[in-house]
């Protein structure tokens, strides 16, 4: 069967692979064009187009007389409280995107319920993703929201910014209550995070307010720090 994906998209897929798999490394001068539509049995035109795209999205830069780059990774990717992932990324001029695990409707258990302030078996929704900047995984993200107040969640939606979407819906939060620890990577979180089990990794647990005082959002994170790092402005 002939895939309908573009010649050139299947050329860039493979480089970002490269990248996320630390084959390549930042600042690495990697092969030619000639090179890679030899090993990829494509044309050097369509190499040509997926570089251009890698570098207009700052993936990778070129030197004239020399070769293409890859670009380092910003030293940290910095997350304040309840702003989100999506829009902080942007402004970090990277590009984001999610892995969505899971998204269920569940019933509220009991130490959910206390931090949501609501009724044990109410209902919650459930999202489980994997976020990336610029395709290298970020963080690992177990979310809870309040059914009766955030209404209807898709998986477009939660593929996405989910703040976003309740900004739009006129839910936003007031403010957010944050607690930051530390923990090793499990099987199952290198896994997700594509780092070595033993991985140092922060752990947050986030509870987002509205302006009465109610959660409307329960979320879990843990953000790996090979590339990233979380930053705090803290104020007298």
């Amino acid at each position: 069967m002939k895939s309908n994906v573009a010649k050139y998209q299947i050329v860039k897929q493979y480089i970002l692979e490269q990248i996320e798999k630390r084959i390549y490394q930042p600042h690495q001068l990697i092969e030619s064009e000639l090179e890679l539509a030899e090993k990829l049995n494509v044309s050097r035109i369509t190499v040509r187009k997926a570089l251009e795209e890698l570098v207009n999205e700052k993936v990778l830069s070129k030197k004239k007389g020399v070769g293409t780059f890859v670009n380092p990774l910003p030293k940290y990717l910095g997350f304040k409280p309840g702003i989100g992932f999506t829009s902080e990324a942007k402004n970090r001029g990277l590009t984001p995107s999610t892995n969505l695990l899971r998204l269920a409707k569940v019933a509220a258990e009991e130490d959910q319920a206390i931090d949501m302030q609501m009724h044990v078996g109410d209902p919650l929704w459930l999202v489980e993703r994997i976020r990336y900047a610029n395709n290298v995984a970020v963080s690992y993200e177990l979310e809870y929201f309040d059914y009766h107040l955030v209404g209807e969640l898709t998986e477009d939606i939660c593929k996405q910014s989910i703040y976003e979407h309740l900004k739009e819906k006129g839910i936003e939060y007031e403010y957010v209550d944050q607690r930051i620890s530390a923990l090793l990577a499990d099987k199952a979180s290198a896994q997700h995070l594509n780092v070595p089990i033993g991985s140092p990794l922060i752990d947050i647990k986030n509870i987002a307010y509205l302006k009465n005082g109610k959660p409307f959002n329960l979320g879990f994170a843990l953000y790996q720090t090979n590339s990233f790092h979380l930053m705090h402005t803290v104020y007298r």
